[in-house]
């Protein structure tokens, strides 16, 4: 195994055993394979800097050798899709992405694979930056290495000044709390770049979990459009919170661009406070009308095109036919709750009214959200029904809604201790 940090500034030798200079950098390609090639050389000879292409490389042993003691001076300019290992990654933050955690890059690990020399890792360890800085009779005394695997590795591609095509795959696979602590510790500019590369709906996962500063920027500094299908993607409460905090104009511009129904969903949120009941309540619950049996409640289920999630019971209604709200297909009152365990266990035939809880605890729209779980906790309930001022239901308020309310804020967002 070689290790940048071992043969940086010491001499390149041409053939015959000349010195050509001594070596600056290395060019590494990236986004093409999963160990980058080795594709040239930048060697410093007094202050000018000049490319020598890869395939003139003999051997790196301490120092490097090329196979020609003929080298063209013509000076070193970068091209797309090129990165400098001592100016672009060393020293530089990657996101290790096993760790699920910002690191910073403390030397570069090359390994030579069929006559190619590769980057094949980084050296994340504080020896390694001790072998670097401290004095070079004390480098080989210092043991200990932490080395990451280049495949799970993700470079930023604002880390380089040219184009990169880098592909994020790898960070959709982490959950969302983790991907937002790495997120909420970036820069802007790092940050908007990951959600940039990332499909909408991972997207709206991950907002759903940085903190509200950050969403802030990110909306506003991205697209109205690709704003407004990330929010389709978000849970109405997260997405009203997100939009609450943005500039009032930017705000109307993306629900603009919202599809009717979900920014409708959003705006009806809105209108509540921020700490009550209906800001947080969930309106994708599954309502049954009361005089369907078991099975019907079964098959509805079946043929929902989405199922809730979570699904913790199914919420029994009646339509209220007062002339005031007799058209109005929303306009319904609860009767009680099926819990999935009465409900998979009774016969098919058994009608509702018979497995359902007639006496529910409700809360209204308008109610503190400190109330609601206060009566969940109380009545041991992993969710409550919401009712408006008419009394109709609307929505519920799930228990991990509820918590997430009342936690402190730093318990929320802890973006910090995910750099080492």
């Amino acid at each position: 195994m070689l290790y940048l940090a071992s043969f940086l500034d010491q001499p390149v030798r041409g053939k015959t055993d000349e010195t050509i200079g001594r070596l600056e950098d290395l060019i590494v390609k990236v986004g093409e394979e999963l160990y980058p090639p080795i594709t040239g050389l930048v060697i410093r000879d007094g202050r000018r800097d000049f490319f020598v292409p890869a395939t003139q490389l003999e051997s790196i042993n301490g120092v490097a050798r090329l196979s020609t003691s003929t080298v063209n001076l013509r000076p070193f300019r970068r091209r797309d899709g090129e990165i400098l290992l001592r100016k672009d990654v060393l020293d530089h933050q990657i996101i290790d992405i096993s760790g699920r955690r910002i690191v910073r890059v403390n030397d570069v690990q090359v390994l030579r694979v069929e006559h190619v020399y590769r980057l094949i890792g980084v050296d994340v360890s504080p020896q390694a930056l001790l072998r670097r800085l401290g004095p070079r009779s004390l480098a080989h005394k210092v043991v200990g290495r932490r080395i990451i695997d280049w495949q799970e590795a993700q470079y930023l591609a604002s880390e380089a000044p040219v184009q990169l095509k880098v592909s994020y795959d790898r960070l959709s696979e982490l959950n969302p709390v983790d991907l937002a602590r790495i997120v909420d510790a970036l820069s802007y500019r790092e940050s908007a770049e990951i959600v940039a590369a990332l499909d909408d709906e991972t997207a709206a996962d991950l907002l759903e979990e940085v903190s509200d500063e950050r969403v802030t920027d990110l909306l506003e500094g991205m697209d109205k459009e690709r704003a407004a299908d990330i929010l389709e993607e978000m849970s109405p409460g997260a997405a009203a919170d997100a939009l609450e905090d943005l500039d009032e104009e930017v705000a109307e511009e993306i629900i603009a661009s919202m599809e009717p129904e979900e920014a409708a969903e959003v705006q009806e949120l809105l209108a509540y406070d921020e700490d009550s009941a209906g800001r947080i309540m969930r309106t994708d619950y599954v309502r049954v009308r009361a005089t369907a049996t078991v099975g019907d409640a079964l098959a509805l289920l079946r043929a929902l095109p989405e199922v809730p999630d979570p699904l913790l019971a199914l919420y029994v209604v009646a339509r209220d036919t007062t002339p005031a709200t007799a058209k109005d297909d929303d306009a319904v009152v609860l009767r009680g709750i099926v819990r999935l365990r009465s409900l998979v266990t009774a016969d098919h035939a058994t009608p509702l009214a018979e497995v359902m809880d007639h006496d529910t605890p409700t809360v209204r729209a308008t109610d503190h959200a400190d109330e609601a779980a206060r009566i969940m906790a109380e009545y041991n309930l992993l969710a409550i029904p919401v009712l408006n001022e008419a009394g109709h239901l609307v929505g519920i308020v799930t228990v991990d809604d509820a918590i997430a309310m009342l936690l402190p804020e730093i318990w929320q967002h802890r973006g910090a201790r995910v750099f080492s």
